[in-house]
């Protein structure tokens, strides 16, 4: 099998915690032979005070077998990872649109991204899913630029409304087709999703 035995880094943004279909994308690549290392990428000083962060944790130990890695975008709160890990993917789920502002202005600035993160520079695959919403103009002018990357795939996405607000969702059921296209550097198509390919 394609993924049999390999390194996946799997990094959960904070504020995303209780994510039943995202566990059940895990879940698949597990199944699949991949060594799947979960990461938490935090931005604030005390994530832990989220009450769904502990069972989100347990989930996510108990699918992969292995601790849930805290880390953050900036090298110099990210020595907490072991400098020996690399991965064969790295994958973002979800991917808010600020913390794809930041992997755009890391990659482009040439900021030093911590020690888990550091795959997203070295040319390995790096699959995003992205869930955010706001300035629409701005997430797909980002979305242009991580592309224009090398090595970086996107789990099909598309507009969807939220009560009026217009809202940008990946279909998280296709991260596991994704995560084996990117393994092959393709991309899996369609990208860009019409609002009716979307769940309701």
């Amino acid at each position: 099998m394609l993924l049999e035995g390999k390194q996946i880094g799997f990094a959960l943004p904070e504020g995303h915690f209780s994510m039943p279909a995202i566990l059940e994308e895990v879940r698949k690549l597990v199944t699949a032979g991949a060594n799947v290392y979960p990461l938490f990428l935090a931005t604030s000083a005390h994530p832990e005070k989220d009450p769904q962060f502990y069972q989100t944790k347990q989930l996510l130990e108990q699918i992969t077998g292995r601790e849930l890695m805290p880390t953050t975008l900036a090298e110099e709160a990210g020595d907490i990872a072991s400098e020996q890990l690399t991965f064969d993917i790295m994958v973002v789920a979800p991917c808010p649109g600020n913390f794809l502002a930041k992997l755009v202005n890391a990659r482009i600035t040439s900021i030093s991204l911590s020690k888990s993160v550091k795959h997203l520079q070295i040319g390995k695959p790096v699959v995003l899913a992205i869930i955010t919403n706001g300035d629409s103009e701005n997430l797909l002018q980002n979305v242009q630029q991580i592309l224009s990357l090398k090595s970086f795939f996107l789990v099909p996405f598309g507009p969807s409304d939220d009560g009026g607000k217009q809202i940008f969702l990946a279909r998280l059921d296709l991260l596991y087709d994704t995560v084996v296209q990117a393994m092959q550097q393709k991309q899996l198509e369609p990208m860009y999703l019409e609002p009716c390919w979307l769940p309701s």
